[in-house]
């Protein structure tokens, strides 16, 4: 799979790191408007210059490639992904997919006008701890699900050249998103409504607000409240967030790489707290997603983190985000597009 990157700077640097080390996939060019991290991923991955490029447009008409790999602010994402797509390229994008349902809404059309794959890295997915809660609730551990939360804390010091430290609503827009889509993943339930409010304590650096505390309402009735800040004090959680699910049959609870499972036996009452070891999937992080865009490739399918997919998740942020500016509960769109394949043409790029 030979993949273009766009943006090797920064967070690019953990990207190009998968991209170089990961079986079957091969670097065809990178793209980036500083010459200076140009020079540093040329020097790591040892590209020749030749494939160093600060136009996408220029790269994906020098060279032969089959993926972009797009890692740029949300802001340039419709603008980088829609050229890859219209130029037969399959995609894969960083969270965010958007700043605005508008713009994600208008990459997943031309996904579908185009026929081409699309997918989200939203590489938390496939970590041993939330891997194995999706496992867990898949098999009936605890039952139906009735009530859950998530709590994160963590400081975090964006410096004044990081796009995230002027950001509106930094940690609903750039973090809560991964929270939101394990929640998702885990539990097999999308969010139905949400209220809450969203603040920034007098120490944070950020301009846009950098704690929460929202309930969301799920499709089977169930409350999730997530409690989170990117101006924690301190570094209180790893960056899954400490979580706490519960249904009929008893509890999950998850913090750091500990899994608590706690059997009801009515009045309230559990068995002993039964510590479960994580599994995990064969490959883990951005190389999942990496991997996963390959087989969804050969096999014709969508990947799992797909354009289609990651709405639902993207949904609950924005219905977020207008909850705390409104201070009402809002609604979680749920009326979104669906994959409908388009068949290619004969001869016309896998």
């Amino acid at each position: 799979m030979k993949v273009i990157q766009i943006g090797v700077g920064g967070f690019g640097r953990y990207w190009l790191e998968n991209v170089l080390g990961y079986p079957g996939v091969h670097l065809a060019a990178m793209v980036d408007i500083s010459e200076e991290a140009l020079a540093e991923a040329g020097e790591r991955s040892g590209l020749d210059k030749s494939l160093w490029f600060d136009d996408l447009e220029e790269a994906i008409t020098a060279v032969d490639a089959d993926v972009l790999l797009c890692v740029t602010p949300p802001v340039l994402h419709k603008a980088h992904t829609t050229l890859a797509m219209r130029s037969g390229l399959d995609v894969i994008v960083e969270k965010p997919l958007a700043l605005d349902m508008e713009g994600a809404l208008a990459m997943a059309e031309v996904a579908r006008e185009t026929g081409r794959l699309m997918a989200v890295s939203q590489q938390y997915r496939y970590r041993p701890q939330t891997w194995t809660l999706n496992r867990q609730i898949a098999q009936g551990a605890i039952g139906e699900l009735g009530q859950a939360r998530i709590d994160f804390y963590k400081g975090w010091y964006f410096d004044e050249s990081d796009f995230r430290r002027t950001m509106d609503d930094v940690l609903l827009v750039d973090m809560a998103i991964h929270h939101f889509d394990l929640l998702r993943f885990v539990t097999g339930l999308q969010a139905i409504s949400v209220q809450g409010e969203s603040w920034n304590p007098p120490w944070s650096e950020n301009s846009g607000d950098t704690s929460l505390n929202l309930t969301f309402t799920l499709s089977n009735g169930a409350r999730f409240v997530y409690n989170a800040s990117w101006a924690a004090q301190g570094d209180f959680d790893d960056w899954n967030g400490n979580w706490l699910l519960e249904g009929e049959k008893g509890s999950l609870r998850l913090a750091g790489n500990d899994i608590e499972w706690r059997q009801a036996i009515g009045n309230y009452q559990t068995n002993a707290p039964l510590l479960l070891r994580p599994s995990s999937p064969t490959v883990e992080g951005q190389g999942y997603v990496l991997a996963d865009m390959m087989a969804a490739r050969a096999e014709g399918r969508q990947p799992a983190t797909s354009v289609f997919d990651n709405l639902h998740s993207l949904a609950m942020v924005m219905a977020a985000r207008e909850a705390v500016r409104s201070g009402k509960r809002e609604k979680v769109i749920s009326d979104l597009p669906q994959y409908h394949p388009r068949q290619r043409t004969a001869g016309e790029k896998l």
